[in-house]
């Protein structure tokens, strides 16, 4: 019975602290996960992280304090440009962005050479 009690308690707690971290949520949305070695829980919300930054999901499951990306709402049109055809790059295989605005300048949101997608250059 300890077990059950245990589990029961953390997951309670778990979906408290997901609840709290909705309330606190800071403007703009976080980057798609990326694989960058944290596992761990480095935040448990955006009040956890300095400035504007946001607490986001690291791709193994952990979270880390990051910058936000552009707040949705403004960015949804498509960038001028059109992406690569035949992609170049490195073999990154998870993705960075998942539409246009999330991509600083002139990038676009483009498959790349594994089929994720990744902030690129456009053709004119």
């Amino acid at each position: 019975m300890g077990r059950v009690t245990s589990a029961i308690s953390l997951l309670l707690l778990f979906a408290i602290s997901c609840v709290v971290a909705q309330q606190d949520a800071k403007p703009g949305a976080c980057p798609p996960p990326v694989a960058v070695g944290i596992c761990d829980m480095k935040c448990f919300s955006d009040n956890d992280c300095e400035g504007s930054n946001k607490c986001c999901r690291t791709g193994c499951g952990g979270t880390v304090c990051t910058i936000s990306v552009t707040a949705r709402d403004h960015v949804t049109r498509a960038k001028p440009g059109r992406c690569p055809e035949k992609p170049t790059g490195p073999w990154v295989c998870s993705s960075a962005c998942r539409i246009d605005g999330d991509c600083r300048g002139r990038s676009k949101c483009c498959q790349n050479r594994c089929g994720a997608f990744a902030c690129t250059k456009p053709e004119s």
